[in-house]
């Protein structure tokens, strides 16, 4: 099954973006957000149930959403290229396909996501993106790089099948720091994680970087 599913994850078509129409643009983002987000939000609840038998139904189900969800988000990161070399960051876009270029970059590999964070923060800048886009992206760099994040954003799977949040640099001010991103409290985003999605966040505000590293799955 693990073979099929480094196959099939790579079997994709690469998409040329050539007309930079706004109007198309908006149609084609929006669609592979909502793509890619569907999946995810039916993923999610599969990943977190845990069994001490193995269950393998549950397993052929999580198999089959990882490889869709890794088959869409390479087709969503070539597309992204294409219309960055074609047509840069069209501002003309509407809102949510500013989001839509958000997301897939935030599901992107670290070479892409890092090349345009500094997009990312121009266009928080302009009004395009909301802040806690940019703050969402700069702590998924850090743990990347194997290095505390800044505000709270990011978990991690670890050994124990938890979603645990990566270590915080400057816990203290926290709070003022997710204020000032437009981030609810972390209390607040815990709850309304598990209320929502159905997803339990553990977060050991003692974890350290070592440790998480050595404990992440």
């Amino acid at each position: 099954m693990i073979v099929l599913f480094s196959i099939l994850s790579k079997t994709i078509y690469t998409p040329k973006v050539i007309d930079c129409s706004i109007k198309k643009l908006n149609k084609e983002l929006i669609a592979m957000k909502n793509k890619g987000q569907e999946i995810r939000l039916e993923l999610m609840p599969l990943l977190a149930e845990n069994s001490k038998e193995e269950d393998v139904s549950l397993k052929l189900k999580q198999y089959s959403l990882i490889t869709k969800m890794q088959q869409q988000d390479r087709y969503n990161q070539q597309y992204l290229k294409a219309l960055f070399n074609n047509c840069d960051w069209p501002k003309g876009l509407s809102k949510e396909a500013h989001t839509s270029v958000y997301l897939i970059l935030q599901h992107s590999d670290d070479t892409l996501m890092r090349t345009y964070y500094p997009k990312v923060e121009e266009m928080v800048a302009l009004g395009y993106l909301d802040p806690d886009d940019a703050a969402t992206m700069f702590d998924r760099l850090q743990m990347n790089a194997a290095l505390p994040q800044r505000y709270g954003t990011q978990t991690f799977e670890n050994t124990n099948n938890q979603n645990s949040v990566w270590p915080i640099q400057d816990l203290e001010n926290l709070s003022s720091l997710r204020a000032s991103v437009g981030l609810s409290s972390m209390y607040e985003y815990i709850k309304e994680t598990k209320e929502s999605i159905g997803v339990s966040i553990v977060w050991d505000k003692t974890l350290t970087v070592e440790n998480a590293l050595r404990f992440k799955k």
